[in-house]
């Protein structure tokens, strides 16, 4: 009873929900988890990619009812991995995460969420005609996988390292692979307390990632995503060509959903406060990113060594922004535009 309430609040608050992007991001999603409810529903496109191609069908279902019962097999999880775009390859690089060993059970680099972030600047810095150093240009290293059918998700362990032995089976992961690593790292992340001030979710679904963003600002949203990044461009010197900064009293209170590496997609959303969103369209090469940033307004709570303090050789406490990349979705409250 419980998990249809969530599913039907989750559908009705969704449909209340409008999204805005800067570029072409935004597509209707006519996917048939949302051709009922949502049919008209505009959702970002890296969202909308990611919907199950297996949601409500019987693998699905046959595959939490093997989840529910401990009995999922090495055939079984490889089967349901190809059907649902999920990627349970045992060895895998991805830059973001440094090196990785398959000897250590999470990534040593990584300690927080704000451990993935890379490209930071001073929001004085931000005026057009200016030249800046991009690490990654914006593109988001993490591979594309699809959620988690819904029913497989409320039936997937709880994502703690006590269950790792139970995720690593469902999807086939061998211990000591650099997917394992990175498998411990997502659930070292999501079973740590939210940051001071920051309330926190690690959502497998669209509609749970709904769900933390309506109990966090309510139905009236709009999302913000980085788009027309370059998974080809190799150049680090980019261009500004226009800035728009957004109001202090939206930044006051956003949701910034990050993607995490895991066999399926998998978002840690954070609600932060006391942050203005900043949107620019900057040039590299023959590229044109329109790119979603966060300026922390005060960082006094901030972990002292921050990557963002030596890099930008500021002081605690002080402004600090950084860039989103491709695939994180930045929530805002329509209701203070």
């Amino acid at each position: 009873m419980a998990n249809n309430l969530h599913a039907a609040a989750a559908a009705a608050l969704l449909t209340l929900i409008t999204l805005m992007s800067m570029g072409p991001v935004l597509v209707v999603c006519n996917e048939h988890l949302w051709s009922a409810a949502l049919p008209n529903v505009a959702v970002p496109r890296t969202l909308c990619d990611a919907v199950s191609p297996v949601e409500d069908t019987p693998i699905a279902t046959r595959f939490a009812s093997a989840l529910s019962r401990g009995a999922v097999f090495p055939s079984m999880s490889a089967a349901f991995c190809d059907a649902a775009s999920l990627i349970c390859e045992n060895h895998i690089e991805i830059s973001s995460y440094g090196t990785l060993s398959s000897t250590q059970s999470r990534a040593p680099s990584i300690k927080t969420i704000n451990d993935f972030q890379f490209d930071f600047f001073l929001e004085t810095n931000l005026v057009a005609g200016q030249s800046l150093h991009l690490s990654t240009n914006l593109h988001d290293p993490i591979p594309a996988r699809a959620f988690l059918p819904s029913l497989v998700a409320e039936t997937l362990p709880p994502l703690t390292t006590d269950n790792l032995p139970k995720l690593r089976n469902a999807f086939n992961v061998q211990d000591r692979t650099e997917m394992a690593t990175v498998m411990g790292t997502a659930a070292f992340l999501c079973e740590n307390p939210a940051l001071p001030g920051e309330a926190k979710a690690c959502v497998l679904t669209l509609p749970a990632m709904a769900q933390f963003v309506v109990s966090q600002l309510g139905t009236q949203v709009q999302a913000l995503a980085t788009s027309g990044a370059s998974a080809t461009e190799t150049s680090s010197v980019a261009k500004i060509e226009s800035v728009t900064k957004r109001s202090l009293a939206e930044g006051d209170h956003i949701i910034i959903c990050h993607t995490v590496m895991f066999p399926s997609a998998l978002y840690y959303c954070h609600h932060v406060t006391g942050t203005k969103v900043v949107q620019a369209k900057i040039r590299v090469n023959s590229s044109v990113i329109d790119a979603v940033g966060i300026c922390h307004l005060d960082t006094s709570l901030w972990a002292s060594e921050h990557p963002a303090f030596t890099a930008l050789n500021i002081p605690r406490g002080a402004e600090a922004c950084h860039w989103t990349v491709q695939n994180d979705i930045v929530w805002v409250s329509a209701a203070t535009q």
